[in-house]
């Protein structure tokens, strides 16, 4: 069987446009974590009678709160600890727990091989001083 050179070339042009396509499929997905506090003085609160003095709110966000790629794409997050003290960034699926130290900015890679919802924690402060996160790895 002859081959000629333009059946060639279309093969070999299809073969280079198969394997960007796929190599499209694989690039990682990438996301800028800012961990921000927030710390809130109220002097005097008065509710129903009740009258409390100088409290201090002290909340802990990751935003974005929601992370999505789709399952076996490779992740990088890169996490901005704006916090004054360190913060926790846990993905316990992933088996990541890493510590950003004030000021300090950290990247995470990984490969999101599990599809659901995941929580986004601080594992080194009370669940109920941070709003949580999530990664959600969806089915292709």
């Amino acid at each position: 069987m002859k081959i000629t050179k333009a059946i060639f070339i279309s093969f070999a042009l299809g073969l280079l446009l198969m394997g960007t396509a796929q190599a499209k499929d694989v690039k990682a997905q990438s996301f800028t974590v800012v961990i921000n506090a927030y710390d809130t003085n109220i002097p005097k609160l008065e509710v129903e009678g009740v009258t409390v003095k100088d409290i201090r709110a002290f909340n802990v966000l990751n935003e974005p709160e929601a992370l999505v790629v789709r399952k076996g794409t490779p992740v990088e997050i890169t996490v901005e600890n704006k916090s004054p003290i360190s913060e926790g960034f846990s993905i316990d699926a992933y088996g990541i727990s890493e510590v950003i130290k004030a000021g300090e900015t950290k990247t995470i890679k990984f490969k999101a091989d599990k599809a659901g919802a995941f929580t986004i924690w601080c594992q080194l402060h009370p669940m109920n001083i941070h709003l949580p996160g999530s990664l959600n790895v969806v089915e292709k």
